[in-house]
């Protein structure tokens, strides 16, 4: 009996058991889609992160930029399609917080006080640098300056040479003395012909006594101060004019400054100046301005500000980075003043961007401005900006940045300019200036030289064409044309492959002006650009190919960049009125 009544239990078991499993079964298959039922997965989820700075980063998850370091941003916390205005970017609080955007109220501008912050470095005085040179052949056989930077006085003693023809010469000496009498020219003649190897009286003196040949002759430091370069070691053969030494006197040395175009207006020759320097900070010395360069550079846009300073004590070394303080009258600012980081420079134009959103939903409007004289670290706003306005004045570079990524009009990516009206000579030869431009650029893009096609550039901007423009037409092609006139001609004088690829830099922005104003002829062409050139703060060029060809790293990064613009083909001889951009 207890047999059956397990045997009925384990029943009971496996019949529940059968039962709890259909269950389960029909609960799973109702839940399985049927046969040519699409699953949908949802990825509202899913992000792509870039970089602001560097919009060419993209990844699905978050981290740093490769390139420059930044917190990687979501791609849709920049987009801003929602406003249609190319001027402003509308970003939200997240992007803001995320890129560490601060922005600050423009002050009035009051009296602009009397000093002006420029920076700089010591240099030696190029007319206290003395060479001392080999004044006949020979020998090194002893040196007696073991180091450059050894300290020498003028007259003593720094090398000594064995030279055959001097002996030969001592030789014609003595035995002309001897006939002296005789023939007192051939005498006068043996002397002068030491002179002219630039021995003393004393040494030509001391040969005359010498009956025996001296085999060694020695050179002397024609001036006191520092050996800065030691160009013969001992044992080298030397020719007569070969330099051997330069020595550079120390006790005066220049202040090298650099001030930016819009300041050079405000210094003059006399003007006081302040400095420090990095390793002296806390020691102040004076000096007064000497000199203005008179040619502004074409890559920093600035001109060299030289100061004399009597440096008797040798603390000041030629390298040392200085900041000074000029002492200038600079008048009433009559504009506003901005924080200096708030301003984002490109060639001619000076853009900020102004705080037009709120707080829930952050917008800002790149605005053009015009600059007055540098007040401190903040900088004088002509136009443009009004008391009351507030401007971004930390992260300017990410709101910039973000304005590339959504297509707004941004510091590089500007509205074009209006196309003049041109005549088909003026025309055709715009067209040969975009071609050779294109050589150029093809040259650098495999690594060759452009000079050959920087030289024909250069010939076709010097065809005057100018007639038949209009006055402001006129004015805007003579301005464009000098200044790609001159970098092309730099370019045509070099053959550093680096040097030109920096020129190229300056040529493609002054030829992007340029057709912007007057257009392509009827040549296609893109507007590429490279966030990692000009060290990383990334440059443009015209291409005429939809491929990226890099002219600024050639075949070490041939595909890096991309498309920003596209002038499209059509021809622009003889239109009728204008086409202007907005303006600001």
């Amino acid at each position: 009996m207890k047999f059956m009544r397990i045997r009925k239990q384990l029943i009971f078991i496996v019949l529940g058991a059968f039962v709890a499993g259909g269950i389960i079964g029909w609960a799973l298959s109702s839940n399985e889609p049927e046969a040519g039922e699409s699953i949908e997965h949802d990825h509202s989820g899913e992000s792509v992160y870039t970089c602001s700075m560097h919009p060419q980063i993209k990844q699905e998850e978050p981290g740093s930029c490769p390139i420059c370091g930044m917190d990687l941003v979501p791609l849709s916390n920049l987009s801003d399609n929602n406003n249609t205005n190319p001027y402003v970017m509308t970003m939200t609080p997240e992007a803001v917080a995320l890129a560490n955007i601060a922005t600050s109220a423009v002050k009035a501008g009051g009296t602009a006080g009397n000093g002006l912050s420029l920076s700089g470095a010591i240099e030696a005085d190029e007319r206290n640098v003395k060479a001392v040179s080999a004044n006949f052949d020979g020998r090194v056989d002893d040196l007696f300056v073991a180091f450059t930077g050894q300290e020498v006085k003028q007259g003593q003693r720094l090398a000594r040479i064995y030279s055959p023809a001097l002996i030969a010469a001592h030789r014609e000496l003595v035995e002309a003395k001897k006939s002296k009498e005789i023939s007192p020219r051939l005498y006068e003649a043996a002397k002068q012909k030491l002179k002219q190897w630039q021995l003393t009286d004393a040494q030509i003196t001391k040969m005359e006594k010498e009956e025996n040949y001296q085999p060694h002759f020695d050179i002397y430091a024609t001036t006191s101060g520092v050996v800065t370069e030691r160009k013969v070691a001992s044992g080298d053969y030397v020719s007569r004019g070969q330099v051997l030494f330069e020595i550079t006197n120390l006790n005066k040395v220049w202040v090298m400054l650099d001030a930016y175009e819009h300041n050079v207006s405000q210094i003059d020759t006399g003007d006081e100046i302040r400095f420090t320097v990095n390793a002296l900070p806390s020691e102040e010395f004076t000096a007064k301005v000497t000199f203005i360069d008179p040619v502004i550079s074409q890559d920093s846009r600035s001109a060299k500000v030289r100061a004399e300073v009597r440096n008797a004590a040798g603390k000041l070394k030629p390298g040392m980075f200085v900041t000074a303080t000029v002492e200038v009258d600079q008048g009433e600012a009559t504009g506003v003043l901005v924080p200096k980081s708030s301003i984002l420079w490109t060639g001619k134009r000076s853009v900020v961007y102004r705080q037009v959103g709120s707080d829930e939903k952050p917008a800002f409007e790149m605005v053009q401005v015009e600059l007055g004289p540098a007040v401190g670290d903040r900088q004088q706003i002509m136009t443009g900006l009004s008391l009351g306005d507030r401007i971004v004045t930390n992260g300017v570079f990410a709101v910039d940045g973000a304005a590339q990524l959504s297509g707004k009009y941004s510091m590089m990516a500007h509205p074009e300019k209006q196309h003049f009206q041109v005549s088909d000579r003026f025309g055709s030869v715009l067209e040969e200036i975009i071609v050779a431009y294109l050589n150029v650029k093809n040259q650098l893009v495999n690594d060759e030289s452009g000079q050959p096609a920087a030289g024909d550039l250069h010939r076709f901007l010097t065809l005057g064409m100018e007639d038949g423009l209009k006055e402001d037409a006129s004015e805007q092609w003579e301005e464009s044309r000098k200044a790609l006139e001159k970098t092309a001609l730099a370019m045509n004088q070099t053959a550093d492959l680096e040097k030109q690829r920096a020129l190229m830099v300056i040529l493609s922005n002054e030829m992007i002006t340029l057709l912007d104003a007057f257009g392509t002829q009827g040549i296609g062409l893109y507007k590429d650009y490279c966030p990692m050139a000009k060290n990383d703060q990334g440059a443009y060029w015209l291409s005429e190919f939809k491929e990226i060809k890099n002219p600024y790293f050639g075949s070490d990064m041939l595909s890096c960049g991309e498309i920003k613009g596209e002038y499209q083909q059509q021809n622009t001889h003889q239109q009728n009125g204008r086409n202007s951009g907005h303006q600001h």
